[in-house]
């Protein structure tokens, strides 16, 4: 589930898993202003979700929180992008 937080304009968090469907709710809200995504309630988290979130730029929107092992995840990600 994403929910906007009401005490930043721009925020969201991510609770519960990032799976399916729920990537699609993500890159809508990233286009909708989404500017900052807590991902501490993030679990688990699959490839393809890890994929899209490392294809985010961080000017863009900046993650946040995210659960151990992801940010060498995304690291992996991003790195293999730029080889393309």
């Amino acid at each position: 589930m994403i929910r906007e937080d009401p005490a930043g304009e721009g925020r969201a968090r991510i609770t519960g898993s990032l799976t399916g469907d729920a990537v699609q709710v993500l890159l809508d809200a990233v286009t909708s202003g989404v500017a900052v995504l807590d991902l501490s309630e993030l679990h688990p988290i699959d490839d393809s979700a890890v994929r899209v979130l490392a294809a985010l730029s961080p000017t863009r929107c900046a993650l946040v929180g995210g659960p151990p092992g992801l940010e060498q995840r995304l690291w992996r990600f991003r790195c293999n992008i730029v080889d393309f």
